[in-house]
């Protein structure tokens, strides 16, 4: 994702970031965009200090991005390129044969859609009712504040208060090791959110952020929130573990760094409470336990290889029977966690290729495996204490229940203690 550039298509250096409409080129800027300083290095029409093809000086003669939005209500990042799937990695061939690879792997060990309809608020939560526990689980409460910020259409939302939310009994659908993925809004529902974690037996390993352009529909110049500091334009979403899961020994159950913890996409119409759909996208790529649940779901959010919960929905065709075929090994069982992970060759699992082990980032082998430099008399590198490392990767450490990030033996680990 690679802002766009102005007055020029080459993709060299320089800020990346097109000028909103009536802005001037600036000597900085010039600069910034590999120019040069002299007037003779600026583009054609391009005149230091004046507006660029013939438009006046804005104001502070600059990018001002922030003023643009108060005069035309469009968001800085609607202006970021390269944002859409289809045209994400066209600069990065191995990536894009990476996603390309998975894609179609995962498309071609996809469970049918399976949906059903039912109200999570009188309907118990629990492996009876599926017939097995889920690799990973998506929800989207209704918040409180899906129903705040929408005024006029607050009628038609429904929404759960905080202990009702809390209560769900994800603990008892969630195997061994799994993850969750909790949309959280940007509000309370951030600190709610690590609450409903702890409860449920996760730790927070992960913050997805939805950053939301308003190309299509911009909004007024400046919201007036009595609940808000701020001009709101993105929501959260959180991701826990349960289980322990080594990046580097654990490659049949994770994928990491495939895809980034940032999506920017077009904010749903007004009252709407849809989120994106890249989500799955990177759920998919990371996580490798097809056995998908997500709840409060509707029928949008119907979906190949995922079973979908909520009052919302239309209709209903599950079968725990027939779903947990799609998992069950030579002798009808299906992998239940609690005895260890699972091994590659667990039929719920989705597994690999040779041509994606090799396109795809792995963690670094231990330093003790590493080759030290230099001959014996020079220096080498002394290995810490396995544990006694800071991690160096993405996500952060909290308290609560379980779960987490610890650098050491051989890479990412994602610990439930």
């Amino acid at each position: 994702m690679q802002p766009q550039r102005a007055g020029s298509t080459s993709r060299g250096r320089g800020t990346g970031v097109l000028p909103p409409p009536g802005a001037a080129y600036s000597s900085h800027f010039a600069a910034s965009m590999g120019w040069g300083c002299g007037a003779g290095m600026f583009p054609a029409g391009i005149v230091p200090g004046r507006g660029g093809l013939g438009r006046a000086p804005s104001r502070g003669e600059q990018n001002d991005y922030s003023q643009h939005f108060v005069d035309t209500g469009l968001r800085p990042h609607n202006f970021i390129r390269d944002v859409d799937l289809a045209d994400r990695f066209e600069e990065y061939p191995k990536l894009k044969e990476l996603v390309t690879r998975k894609d179609s792997l995962i498309a071609e060990r996809a469970t049918p859609p399976m949906y059903l309809q039912c109200d999570l608020k009188t309907q118990a939560l629990g492996p009876e009712l599926f017939g097995t526990k889920f690799d990973v689980i998506l929800v989207d409460p209704p918040w409180e504040e899906y129903v705040r910020r929408a005024p006029g259409v607050e009628d038609s939302l429904e929404w759960w208060t905080f202990e009702e939310i809390l209560n769900l009994r994800i603990e008892a659908i969630a195997d061994t090791p799994s993850f969750i993925f909790l949309w959280v809004g940007d509000a309370e529902g951030l600190d709610q959110g690590r609450q409903c974690l702890k409860k449920w037996g996760f730790r927070r390993c992960e913050d997805i952020c939805w950053v939301k352009t308003n190309k299509q529909n911009p909004s007024p110049p400046l919201r007036h929130d009595s609940n808000t500091l701020f001009q709101h334009s993105k929501e959260h979403c959180l991701m826990g573990i349960k289980g322990t899961v080594r990046r580097s020994s654990d490659g049949h159950i994770i994928h990491a760094n495939v895809d980034t913890d940032v999506i920017i996409s077009e904010e749903p119409p007004f009252g709407s409470v849809a989120k994106p759909e890249e989500l799955y996208h990177i759920i998919e790529h990371f996580a490798l336990g097809r056995r998908r649940l997500e709840l409060f779901g509707e029928d949008h959010n119907i979906r190949a290889g995922w079973v979908t919960i909520g009052k919302s929905l239309t209709s209903s065709n599950f079968s725990s029977q027939t779903y947990t075929r799609y998992f069950a090994d030579s002798e009808g069982n299906v992998w239940q966690g609690g005895r260890g992970n699972p091994q590659p060759e667990a039929p719920h699992l989705l597994g690999t290729t040779n041509e994606i082990e090799a396109l795809r980032p792995k963690s670094p082998p231990p330093r003790a495996q590493q080759p030290q430099q230099g001959g014996g008399g020079g220096n080498s590198a002394s290995q810490q204490p396995s544990g006694s490392r800071k991690s160096s990767q993405g996500g952060s450490q909290e308290g609560g229940g379980g779960g987490g990030k610890a650098e050491g033996g051989g890479g990412l680990v994602l610990r439930l203690d």
